[in-house]
């Protein structure tokens, strides 16, 4: 799935948050409709889902389901801190295990004509670094959650979210920036 189709449902719920007057329960519905679409359109297309995607599902089904039933946005609200620190406790599990940086493989999946050769210490600075973004992530939601209004962390949740995710993203591509330079140098 392509960025865009990582950045359609917060743009659906947004929309359909902004278009109905901040309704959080017809933006709820949407997001689950969409997200079940991006599911069901994998499935057939590839034969598989991502587990990125599968994981945000079903906890968008689990969360987003008590937020219409009880009428509350405090569990979809919850989801995105939780899906986080699940997200980077993936990643710090995963390097716990001893296993191959996992970074490495979506980077793989992302760039399917080659990564440049790096060091496995600059795949596990990164993993790190990532593990610390999604926890920050899920950290900085609950602040939003509690301490302003709906439509604050409805606006943080598309924008804030997405600025944090760039500037880590940011950072990462200068970080390995730094190796890709030594490779090609000790290669010449």
């Amino acid at each position: 799935m392509g960025q865009f189709g990582y950045l359609l449902p917060a743009l659906v719920f947004f929309g359909v948050f902004f278009s109905t007057g901040k309704d959080f329960l017809k933006a709820t519905a949407a997001i689950m409709v969409v997200v079940t679409l991006q599911v069901i359109y994998e499935k057939f297309k590839r034969g598989s889902v991502e587990k990125k995607l599968f994981l945000t599902w079903v906890a968008l089904v689990v969360f987003g389901s008590a937020t219409l039933l009880f009428r509350d946005p405090a569990f979809l609200q919850w989801k995105v801190s939780i899906i986080n620190w699940l997200f980077a406790s993936i990643l710090i599990g995963n390097q716990l295990l001893k296993r191959p940086p996992i970074l490495k493989s979506f980077m793989k999946m992302a760039s399917p004509e080659g990564l440049p050769r790096i060091s496995d210490k600059a795949w596990l600075d990164m993993t790190y670094l990532w593990a610390f973004a999604f926890f920050a992530i899920g950290v900085v939601n609950l602040y939003f959650m509690f301490y302003t209004s709906l439509t604050t962390w409805v606006n943080f949740k598309l924008f804030g979210v997405l600025g944090m995710m760039f500037i880590f993203a940011l950072l990462n591509a200068i970080y390995l920036s730094r190796f890709v330079t030594k490779e090609a140098g000790k290669s010449s």
